[in-house]
């Protein structure tokens, strides 16, 4: 992992051999600092947006308002360290049958239920409590839905009939979602690291170049 801390403390070292003063030496020290920092944040806010965007493609606003900086380290990190997010499968049928019918022969319930229509969602960043994650999501989510608008309409709804006779745990069982981040975190950090090393030694380098 990139280390601005030791390459900082060579500069220092570089420029007392070279007769600064103690107090133009932590100047020059302080002033590289802040560009060194700035340039990361830029990085590390480019990272948050990749990965806000894998979160927004894998509807988990859950990963999303986890997602962090590691403090005094540029890289990104979960507040839990969790970073797979995934749901089992779900079984729909005691909920389907809610206000079901009775069968003519009293052997069960049966509800008629529309299938092959999304239902009404809402949207991931309307679940982000974050303001620039929730914008950088809203962003990424109008432009998917921008390309809806444009991409071939599916088939109508056609419909399908739950019963209590059915198996809860085969019949009507909602899929699991995957909704694993820890490649995707490793990475945008592998990213971060790379681009640490090179900021840092472009900055130190050109400072000992200047003075």
């Amino acid at each position: 992992m990139a280390n601005p801390f030791l390459e900082l403390q060579r500069l220092r070292a570089s420029l007392r051999a070279r007769d600064y003063d103690e107090e133009t030496v932590q100047a020059i020290i302080d002033k590289a600092e802040r560009e060194i920092e700035m340039e990361m944040a830029e990085k590390v806010q480019a990272g948050i947006d990749l990965l806000v965007q894998s979160g927004v493609q894998k509807k988990s606003a859950e990963f999303i308002n986890e997602l962090r900086p590691r403090p005094g380290a540029f890289m990104l990190e979960t507040e839990s360290g969790n970073t797979d997010f995934s749901e089992p499968p779900y079984p729909m049928l005691d909920k389907l049958l809610s206000n079901a019918k009775p069968m003519k022969d009293g052997s069960g319930v049966y509800k008629v239920v529309p299938v092959g229509t999304p239902g009404k969602q809402k949207p991931v960043y309307a679940n982000i409590w974050d303001a620039q994650k929730a914008i950088a999501a809203e962003r990424y989510e109008t432009s998917v839905s921008q390309y809806n608008k444009v991409k071939p309409v599916g088939s109508k709804a056609n419909f399908r009939t739950a019963t209590s006779k059915q198996s809860r745990n085969t019949q009507w069982v909602q899929p699991a979602k995957e909704k694993d981040f820890t490649q995707d975190l490793s990475d945008v950090n592998a990213m971060l690291d790379d681009s640490a090393r090179d900021i840092i030694e472009r900055v130190i380098r050109s400072y000992e170049e200047e003075f």
